[in-house]
């Protein structure tokens, strides 16, 4: 393994020069996803507005920790602040939501304006968001699909049409996925950007320093610092951390448990409250991100279990990155990401393959060269090398649509995965 440091100071910001309207499909406290990481990075350069999705009054009430978003626009970083929009009523309803956004711009343009956000880029993540294209006087318009969707929606064939309308106003287009890139290659200007992982953040809980180094850093998953909880589990424990929500296959999560009584398998984050599972299987629920890093590291094997489907096929899931940083070897049914990665990752379909996988990943638990392979591609892999891409291609963007005055020129349709490759 090649030693270096992770440097999480501000010299490594990314080379961006436009502010930032982040209309995002995510609330910022909750679960990181690359929304709230890519912009984390962003605000290193410029400054960030990040747009919550709408939440119902009653929603907010009836919840003390979400109390802050009844103060509208606060600032949770430096170059960084959360515009929390409470509406009394949410739809689920794709053009409802929409109808929303739209009466919802004067208070963006009113909280940019306040921030003094210049010249800016509108960074959608969510096809309703076309609501704001060129409502905002902003030099460019970057949308992200960092999902499917379609596979969230109450109305998908409403969501696909709109996604379409999204794509002919976008400058540039982001997808986490090889499938969404070839289902979204039409638009000139697509770029592959995939997920990654948090190292400072891994760092920083496992080895006490955001700018480690790398064999330090090893150093500390070798030490196990197991939460207590874990620690009273019988060995081995096998972990998934994630939401287990419809795409989660709780029946092959049944099937393994029941052929394997002796084994524990630990469920970290929301989800399947109401599933009926066996003795073995242990919900933990939602454990704070701080901690997150030492769930992960005092696995033996970790998984993912997920069904076939729109999601799994489209998806990136950011915990395939977290496992493979600390050097965990993981199993997973077999989605297009998990195939992707080769040898990193052991796919199984159906519980006798599952379980068979589950057992040689066991087995070779003191292979130190596998490990050292599965926890470098996590140190390659990072938000910083993300955002540093995303930037250079958002300021390209912005250059073009100056230099053809009202229209967009085309590119030839482009594939870049930064990092990615096994």
């Amino acid at each position: 393994m090649t030693e270096r440091k992770t440097n999480s100071g501000a010299d490594t910001a990314p080379p961006i020069r436009h502010d930032i309207v982040c209309m995002s499909t995510n609330h910022w406290t909750g679960l990181p996803t690359s929304k709230q990481s890519l912009m984390l990075e962003m605000a290193r350069s410029v400054r960030v507005l990040y747009v919550e999705p709408p939440l119902d009054i009653f929603s907010v009430l009836g919840r003390r920790r979400r109390w802050p978003k009844l103060r509208g626009l606060r600032q949770v970083r430096p170059n960084l602040w959360v515009l929390s929009p409470v509406a009394f009523t949410v739809s689920s309803n794709p053009a409802r939501r929409a109808r929303f956004l739209e009466r919802l711009l004067p208070r963006v343009l009113a909280s940019a304006g306040r921030l003094g956000l210049g010249e800016r880029v509108l960074w959608c993540f969510a096809p309703e968001h076309e609501a704001f294209v060129g409502r905002l006087g902003e030099q460019a318009v970057v949308y992200s699909a960092a999902d499917e969707p379609a596979a969230f929606s109450a109305a998908p064939e409403a969501t696909r049409e709109m996604e379409r309308r999204m794509l002919d106003a976008a400058d540039l287009v982001f997808v986490v996925s090889a499938a969404l890139l070839e289902a979204r290659s039409t638009h000139a200007n697509v770029h592959r950007l995939p997920n990654a992982a948090d190292v400072p953040h891994f760092k920083r809980t496992l080895a006490g320093d955001a700018d480690a180094g790398d064999t330090e850093f090893v150093a500390a998953l070798d030490r196990r610092d197991v939460p207590a909880d874990v620690a009273r589990m019988a060995r081995p424990v096998i972990m998934y951390g994630g939401v287990a929500y419809g795409w989660f296959d709780f029946d092959l999560v049944r099937e393994v448990a029941d052929s394997k009584p002796e084994w524990t398998i630990a469920l970290v984050g929301p989800g399947g409250a109401r599933e009926p599972l066996p003795a073995n299987v242990v919900r933990l629920g939602r454990r704070p991100y701080d901690e997150f890093p030492r769930y992960v590291a005092s696995c033996d094997v970790a998984i993912i279990p997920w069904r076939d489907g729109l999601f799994s096929r489209n998806a990136d899931p950011i915990v395939l990155y977290q496992y493979l940083l600390c050097g965990k070897p993981v199993v997973a049914t077999p989605f297009p990401a998990a195939l992707e990665r080769g040898d990193l990752i052991e796919t199984a379909e159906g519980a006798d393959a599952f379980v068979h996988a589950v057992e040689r990943a066991l087995s070779a638990v003191g292979d130190t060269a596998r490990r050292d392979a599965r926890t470098a591609f996590g140190l390659a892999n990072t938000w910083q090398d993300r955002a540093e891409h995303a930037a250079a291609l958002i300021e390209s963007a912005v250059t073009m649509r100056r230099g053809a005055g009202e229209g967009r020129p085309r590119q030839a349709a482009t594939h870049t995965d930064p990092g990615g490759a096994a």
